[in-house]
């Protein structure tokens, strides 16, 4: 969808300019829109595809993980800054160390990665992904501050099923933390998220293009 990236409901559903905080992206009645990254599949650098997100996304998950820990650090500054410009809630993903380095507060570990490490100290906000309901109280338990469910809808990155709101509902009712919507999350599938309890949803593809 080029430079209207999460098109009409998306430009609805998100605060000017995004939250100015991490806190304020799970404030209750907020609809959270979260970017992921993808620099592979970018038309131009990933900073300036950062800033064209102003306004039409909340937070943006800094997710290169075939980077080098060096690689990714500098990256992540770069990224950081463009999200500060847009008024964009910065996560960094996987690298903690690197992360803490550059001054993020924010961190989206994979499960199993927040399993070997525990929740890193220093940070405001840790996340992870969970796929099963049944990965819910252990992910809570590692002090996850919020979920992501997924695949939700058919990925338009792999060849995988999507699990359906039902599975979506069922994460939500069991957790106790906020939980976003992540697979296939399109102009015509995100209705579907909002009208569960998620507190957001998160799309990679189409606002990178």
């Amino acid at each position: 969808m080029a430079d209207n990236c999460c098109g009409d409901v998306c430009v609805a559903g998100s605060a000017a300019g995004g939250p100015a905080c991490a806190a304020a992206l799970f404030s209750p009645g907020r609809f959270a829109r979260v970017a992921i990254t993808d620099r592979r599949s970018c038309p131009r650098p990933l900073p300036a595809q950062v800033e064209r997100l102003a306004g039409k996304v909340d937070a943006l998950i800094l997710r290169e993980k075939d980077l080098d820990p060096t690689a990714y650090e500098r990256l992540e500054r770069e990224v950081r800054a463009a999200c500060e410009r847009a008024g964009i809630v910065f996560i960094a993903h996987s690298f903690a160390e690197p992360a803490r380095r550059a001054g993020a507060r924010n961190l989206h570990l994979p499960l199993p990665v927040l399993e070997r490490l525990g929740r890193p100290e220093g940070f405001e906000l840790v996340g992870t992904n969970v796929h099963e309901v049944s990965e819910v109280p252990r992910a809570e338990a590692l002090g996850a501050d919020y979920l992501v469910a997924s695949p939700v809808f058919a990925p338009s990155c792999k060849p995988q099923p999507g699990r359906g709101t039902a599975f979506l509902s069922e994460v939500i009712a069991q957790a106790h933390v906020p939980v976003l919507a992540l697979g296939g999350i399109t102009d015509e599938t995100e209705p579907l998220v909002r009208a569960t309890a998620a507190a957001g949803a998160c799309r990679m593809s189409d606002c990178m293009r």
